[in-house]
Formats: C-alpha cells, structure tokens, sequence
C-alpha cells in the first residue's frame, strides 16, 4: 500500500492518460464506421450506375479493423479506470513520517 502512496501523482496522470487514450481510440473508431456508412453509400450507387463492373468486397477487412480498435481501446479506457480507482485508494493512505 506504500507504493500506491508514493505514487500517488504517477498513477493519477496514467489513469488519466490511459482514460483519455482510450476514449480517442473509442471516438476514432465511431468516425470509422461513420466514414463507412457514407463509403457504402457512394459505393452503392457506383454499383447501381455500372452492375456488371466486378468489385472487391472489403467489408470484412474494415470489420475486423474495427472489432481490433474497439478491443483495444475498450482495454486502455478499462486499464485508466483501474488506475483512477488506486489512485483513489493511493488518496487515503498516509504515510508514516
């Protein structure tokens, strides 16, 4: 528990680098999927003005992208909460002087 005490400012700016990296990943993937959509729509009507034009299909390589980012940012937002939660514990330790 001295450790967390000693620590105390380290481990409170990791939660909060930690935090903030794993939201930016979070929000970069939702523009992804957002950036997605509108792709596919563009490519729809693509398709639509030339059917017999044969295209690559690229919808699973952008899925499993996407699965990628969110995991990992999923983990370093879980791993900033974690650190927040000892940084709060690192909060009521007093050290001996």
């Amino acid at each position: 528990m001295h450790f967390l005490a000693e620590h105390r400012l380290l481990i409170g700016i990791s939660a909060d680098l930690f935090t903030f990296l794993g939201a930016l990943i979070l929000a970069r993937d939702a523009f992804t999927h957002l950036k997605d959509l509108r792709e596919r729509r563009i490519h729809d009507e693509f398709r639509d003005a030339f059917p017999d034009l044969p295209l690559a299909d690229d919808e699973v390589t952008a899925a499993v992208s996407a699965v990628r980012f969110a995991i990992r940012g999923s983990v370093i937002l879980f791993c900033g909460f974690i650190l927040q939660i000892l940084s709060r514990l690192s909060e009521e330790i007093t050290l001996p002087k």
